[in-house]
């Protein structure tokens, strides 16, 4: 039976920043609702730790380390890639409606809106699905089922040596 829900949230955000404040955790992978999609199971957690901090402008920011690991799908065999998690960002806080300058600049740090309240768990699961690569397979040669699936397909059952076959019948009745 899983225990009581615990609330992540750091309430005064600037405040937290500025004070050098730290909070810590663990997240269920299986409240992280917008990676589920990629998922191959959802057992475990995932780790962080918050910390407050400012910039060398005075600028209040939050530390983030996220440690774990996810269990994605393969794109190729489907079966079970375990993908690592070691993320370490710093972003800036900003007041709702406040947005920092320097949008231009590709080596500005990233920044968020922050309230009253900052949901730290939502905060943790923005930087994991950043984090995640758009395409995951296995090495070449490492798939669950990827020998058996090169015995079954062979070059003669393979739909482009077909069309070839087509396109040569297709030729010499033209000729």
């Amino acid at each position: 039976m899983p225990g009581p829900a615990v609330d992540h949230r750091i309430e005064d955000p600037f405040a937290f920043a500025r004070s050098a404040g730290r909070h810590e955790g663990r997240i269920p992978i299986a409240t992280l609702a917008r990676v589920q999609d990629r998922l191959a199971g959802n057992n475990g957690s995932v780790s962080f730790v918050v910390r407050g901090d400012c910039d060398e402008h005075e600028r209040p920011l939050l530390e983030l380390e996220i440690v774990g690991s996810l269990c994605l799908q393969c794109g190729r065999c489907l079966g079970e890639f375990e993908f690592p998690l070691a993320l370490r960002t710093r972003v800036l806080l900003a007041q709702p409606g406040g947005a920092l300058g320097g949008d231009e600049d590709p080596d500005a740090p990233e920044w968020i809106e922050a309230g009253r309240d900052l949901d730290v768990q939502d905060l943790i699961e923005d930087e994991i699905v950043l984090s995640l690569p758009l395409s995951v397979r296995h090495a070449q040669g490492k798939c669950s089922d990827e020998a058996a699936g090169s015995k079954r397909i062979g070059a003669a059952d393979s739909p482009f040596t077909k069309l070839a076959d087509l396109l040569k019948t297709g030729r010499r009745k033209s000729q």
